[in-house]
């Protein structure tokens, strides 16, 4: 299997090179190599590929939450400095981790 690469769902971007690139960012440096006959492309091609993937395959839920619980998780998530989907998503893995785990006993 080719490299795995971070990709940050919030911002739509793939972590590269030790670097945040978004779709445009990946096409256009694609599009220079081609235009350059430079054909080393794969870590480019795999990066464009996954963060693509990982976009569309994504899943969105609502959740409703009382204004006193809205505005901590606001302020956790500033605190934190992360977008509040972030955090909410941290907490799901959390807590389905507990689950699993309270299940083994």
């Amino acid at each position: 299997m080719g490299q795995i690469f971070e990709i940050d769902l919030d911002n739509e971007k793939v972590f590269m090179d030790n670097k945040w690139y978004g779709r445009a960012d990946l096409t256009g440096m694609l599009t220079q190599r081609l235009a350059s006959m430079d054909y080393n492309v794969g870590n480019i091609s795999t990066a464009i590929e996954q963060l693509d993937h990982t976009i569309k395959t994504m899943e969105s839920f609502s959740v409703r939450l009382t204004p006193e619980t809205a505005a901590q998780l606001r302020d956790s998530a500033s605190r934190a400095d992360l977008p509040v989907g972030a955090v909410i998503r941290e907490a799901v893995i959390s807590y389905l981790v507990g689950a699993a785990l309270s299940k083994l006993g």
